[in-house]
């Protein structure tokens, strides 16, 4: 019966894993690309065929790390208890976290560029 629940563990993780790269591609990665040579702009689209193939690439990508992260996750730690916090309280807790730390990041970086 474990294996069962691992095994759906990581289909569910690969399969969120998938559509939250691919939003994640279609926000960050531009369809333009654009050089400044010498003060002259030139911009110019990728073709559809080349900008699809990069986002679902990137999707697969982040599907496949997310699928490793979490076989990691099992093999290490085990399966989760029924008495562990839920998915919902850790998600917010890392966001916190790395939020805390980006803040404290940029304050190093600003501090730092303020005294040189």
């Amino acid at each position: 019966m474990e294996v069962i629940e691992i095994e759906k563990r990581l289909v569910k993780g690969a399969l969120y894993g998938f559509l939250i790269g691919l939003a994640l591609a279609i926000v960050f990665i531009p369809d333009t690309i654009t050089h400044v040579e010498a003060n002259v702009t030139t911009s110019y689209s990728i073709p559809m065929r080349e900008y699809l193939l990069k986002l679902l690439r990137f999707a697969v990508k982040v599907s496949l790390a997310t699928t490793v992260v979490l076989w990691i996750r099992d093999f290490y730690l085990g399966p989760r208890n029924n008495n562990e916090p839920s998915f919902l309280y850790g998600f917010i807790k890392s966001f916190a976290i790395v939020f805390i730390l980006i803040i404290m990041v940029l304050l190093a970086f600003s501090l730092v560029s303020y005294f040189i």
